[in-house]
């Protein structure tokens, strides 16, 4: 499995649009809001996509949770990468519990949540991932860095496992 970081800006959708490489993207907006631009882009994008969503007081992964289910509803949205100045992994299993559609009762670090809906579930599994170490896990999956190159038009961060 290859994947890679697109970090570009909201003017530069051909980062993804003309992205011809076999990795899958994932998107993160260096000038704006991540979510709000995918959506934006959501007519030009024509493969699957990731989104990588920074988490933390001003942005917590309730919230993440909630864009990333109405992503996956206007983008064929296929991983996420929650990424956190830590506790990266506790902050991913809070929004993995929000995306299952079910009554979320869920403690950790982070959060607790008693009762909780995030409806509806999004209409596809979405892989979701913490980046910590320079590495991305997802359950018992560990992608590290590869390489790193810089484009006109993005920073591009590779990983594979």
């Amino acid at each position: 499995m290859r994947l890679v970081r697109v970090v570009a800006s909201r003017t530069s959708s051909s980062a993804l649009t003309e992205f011809s490489d076999d990795a899958t993207p994932l998107f993160q907006c260096a000038d704006g809001d991540t979510a709000i631009v995918l959506a934006s882009w959501r007519e030009q994008l024509t493969r699957e996509v990731g989104a990588w969503l920074g988490v933390g007081s001003d942005y917590p992964a309730q919230v993440a949770a909630r864009d990333v289910r109405t992503l996956s509803v206007l983008t064929d949205l296929c991983h996420v990468v929650i990424a956190a100045p830590d506790r990266a992994h506790e902050h991913a299993d809070l929004v993995r519990a929000l995306l299952t559609g079910e009554e979320v009762n869920f403690s950790n670090s982070v959060a607790t949540l008693r009762h909780a809906y995030s409806r509806p579930a999004p209409p596809r599994p979405i892989t979701v991932w913490s980046y910590d170490d320079d590495a991305l896990t997802s359950g018992d999956v560990t992608l590290r860095v590869v390489r790193h190159q810089v484009t006109d038009v993005a920073d591009l961060t590779y990983f594979e496992g």
